[in-house]
């Protein structure tokens, strides 16, 4: 969908679709060890290359032998065998097992030719010193017997390309020998603060200044979210020196998102930006608060998304609009917020003309919402807070007992 849309306080799914719209789940194949692989989409089938077992091997500590040579055996009448040798997990034994024989097992040994059945050292008498083992019981054929291949077998498919790879993948994997995998690159997010006041954490806070909160907030989150994040550093209010920059980085990443400079001031210099790169603008301002003047774009097929500088102004875009960008380029690898309705502990005094968004903490069927800072732009309020409240337009008030939306967001 292109060409500039000349429609201001669009609806928020209506922003979604276009976003959506633009673009493509990303298709590029890359190599990874398995244990960089977690959260990533197969890019391939895996079939076992062995039999996993590789061998017949015993699943607990005790004795093995010919269960044919157990007949009779009864508490009243043992049968007699003679432990020729010890097998443990990593040792392979090729000694001939002769009529009435046995040996000692301990639990992943390789079970010896001949033997096709264990007993547990519980349920046996052994005489450390003669080797005598005495069974008291007939033993079934494949009696507490593990089977060469009994969980895979060579060229058995164990995991279908498409599926996200978790530990349990992982573990398999490395059970068949595979070290190495192909999956599906993870999009690359830029990540670009604007404004002249903001002031790097580490460094001395002159007057007038401010501590740069919105980049290490977005930045942090792509690290949760299991995305690589470029960290680039905060910007003054040039559109030039902008629109140059992001020229430039724009083609080593795959999404980039601005903070800042997206309002109606004379420093808000994102639509300028925009028209210097000859950029394609696709909105600006949805009918949500807060976060209204969030504005999109797309350059050379990536998006630009650049939202509010309101810290949480720009977690609600980022949530509402960037983390479904981010879902659909990666395959669904990443994970989208959850949705679920709640009822309301504490309440909300004021009255919300549009649609508004705030912050809140979720736990089994409950939002609260008891913190009394909802500006967007505090920040200290988000710590403890597990989800955003959705508050319809024309709502007077939140009051205790009522069943709200919620967006899950950790």
């Amino acid at each position: 969908m292109r060409g500039v849309i000349n429609m201001e306080q669009i609806s928020l799914e209506y922003a979604l679709e276009t976003l959506l719209k633009q673009i493509q789940p990303l298709n590029t194949v890359e190599e990874k060890y398995i244990l960089d692989s977690l959260g990533f989409v197969l890019a391939e089938d895996i079939f076992s290359p062995l039999n996993n077992p590789p061998f017949n091997r015993s699943p607990l500590d005790g004795f093995t032998l010919n269960s044919n040579d157990s007949i009779g055996a009864t508490k009243e009448n043992p049968v007699t065998f003679n432990v020729i040798s010890e097998v443990f997990a990593g040792d392979f034994c090729n000694k001939k097992l002769s009529s009435k024989e046995a040996f000692r097992i301990m639990t992943g040994a390789p079970i010896p030719d001949g033997c096709n059945c264990v007993i547990k050292q519980e349920d046996v008498v052994f005489n450390e010193e003669t080797k005598a083992l005495y069974i008291t019981k007939e033993l079934k054929p494949f009696e507490n017997f593990c089977f060469l291949g009994e969980d895979l077998k060579v060229n058995d498919l164990v995991v279908k390309k498409g599926e996200i790879i978790t530990y349990n993948h992982i573990g398999v994997f490395a059970s068949l020998g595979i070290n190495t995998i192909k999956v599906l690159k993870k999009p690359k997010v830029g990540v670009l603060s604007l404004g002249s006041e903001l002031t790097m954490p580490g460094k001395t806070l002159e007057k007038g200044k401010i501590y740069n909160s919105n980049l290490f907030t977005l930045i942090s989150k792509l690290k949760y979210l299991g995305v690589e994040g470029v960290m680039y550093p905060p910007m003054s209010d040039d559109s030039t020196l902008v629109s140059n920059f992001i020229s430039k980085e724009l083609k080593n990443i795959d999404l980039l998102i601005t903070t800042g400079g997206v309002s109606v001031g004379k420093k808000d210099i994102m639509h300028d930006v925009i028209k210097e790169l000859n950029a394609n603008r696709l909105f600006w301002k949805i009918n949500i608060q807060p976060g209204t003047p969030v504005l999109a774009s797309e350059k050379d097929g990536k998006l630009i998304l650049s939202l509010s500088g309101n810290p949480f102004a720009s977690l609600v875009n980022f949530e509402l609009l960037g983390r479904p960008i981010l879902s659909k380029l990666s395959s669904n690898s990443i994970k989208n917020t959850s949705i679920v309705e709640a009822e309301v502990k504490g309440g909300f005094n004021k009255k919300s003309s549009k649609r508004r968004f705030i912050r809140g903490y979720f736990k089994e069927g409950y939002i609260y919402l008891n913190d009394q800072k909802h500006s967007s732009g505090t920040i200290s309020s988000l710590i403890g807070k597990n989800a955003i409240v959705e508050i319809l337009p024309g709502t007077p008030c939140l009051n205790e007992g009522d069943k709200v939306t919620v967006i899950l967001i950790d």
